[in-house]
């Protein structure tokens, strides 16, 4: 198939993609209903199925757009907000603002929890693995991650005695976007599209420091002060999103490795194709985890089955090429 049409059909795989989450659901909304929406229909598309589907295209585009970034700062295709340990930090962060906060405070402060545990754990998997190569970062985010993961688990245990309204367990440790209020979403878009808008007017710095530090330092970029930056950044808006919707994983290591494969590898292809096919296999994975089994089920097993194939492709690649170069 020709490159252009096949990016025509990239960012038409959307409009599909949206409707089919406007309709299903734990309530199936019919076709005329959605068109003309009346009574407890016009509550369900409005309050809730709106401003969930605008949430999962959001954190779909984040995810993946953090992932690819990460990835190519890094030098690492293996690595994303969830590998990395960055998900985990900022899911401990969150629970710990239930135990020091009070429900009033706690909206306004939560978030910033999160983002300090999130840096506090992506800055531990990079010390850690620094010296490891691919699988050092690999090997440094699962040792993160399980801290984290055991701690917030053990504190959530306690917690859940003390105070009823907050999120199970499995909302933690797997995700899950239901129901998310206006006043939530718009915060996100705006931090959405700073992420977006940044990336691309960055998108060349990105890809100089992919190459190597020293052509960074030849154009005048400090790329450790550029990664410190990134990093920083994307545990912000990671953890931003997980006091929302929970730990989803895998999305940042499927998408950009399906754009690579399909598109290109510069940063500006990656932002602009990560951005569409995150958020329209967000909204599928959304779709299958409310109206797959007739409950809500998490999110991250649904991504996790996706992206088994494309882990196991990079494995064997990565593998292959080590092969060679000894």
């Amino acid at each position: 198939m020709n490159k252009s049409i096949l990016k025509y059909f990239l960012f038409l795989s959307i409009i599909p993609s949206f409707i089919l989450a406007l309709i299903v659901g734990q309530v199936i909304i019919p076709i005329n209903d959605l068109i003309h929406p009346n009574g407890v229909y016009s509550i369900i598309l409005y309050r809730i199925r709106l401003p969930t589907i605008i949430t999962a295209m959001v954190v779909g585009i984040t995810l993946s757009l953090s992932g690819a970034i990460m990835q190519h700062l890094l030098r690492n295709p293996i690595v994303d907000p969830y590998i990395s340990g960055t998900a985990s930090g900022g899911a401990l962060g969150a629970i710990i603002s239930y135990f020091l906060l009070n429900s009033f405070i706690m909206p306004f402060l939560q978030p910033l929890f999160a983002f300090v545990f999130s840096l506090l754990s992506t800055s531990l998997t990079i010390i850690i693995g620094k010296r490891g190569g691919i699988y050092g970062l690999v090997i440094g985010g699962v040792i993160v991650s399980y801290i984290f993961t055991s701690v917030y688990t053990i504190l959530f245990t306690i917690l859940e005695y003390k105070d009823p309204t907050i999120p199970p367990l499995l909302f933690w440790l797997l995700g899950e976007i239901s129901i998310v209020g206006w006043d939530q979403v718009i915060p996100l878009i705006l931090i959405s599209a700073i992420l977006v808008i940044l990336s691309l007017i960055h998108s060349k710095a990105i890809d100089l420091v992919a190459i190597s530090d020293e052509l960074s330092y030849a154009h005048g970029i400090n790329p450790q002060r550029f990664r410190v930056f990134w990093l920083t950044f994307i545990s912000f808006v990671v953890s931003y999103e997980i006091s929302l919707v929970g730990v989803i994983g895998f999305l940042g290591i499927l998408v950009p490795h399906l754009v690579r494969r399909i598109i290109g590898g510069n940063m500006r292809d990656l932002t602009v194709y990560s951005s569409v096919i995150g958020a329209s296999l967000m909204l599928i994975s959304n779709v299958l985890s409310h109206g797959l089994f007739g409950t809500i089920i998490p999110v991250t097993p649904i991504i996790a089955l996706m992206s088994s194939p494309v882990l196991v492709s990079l494995m064997v690649r990565i593998n292959d090429g080590q092969r060679v170069e000894s």
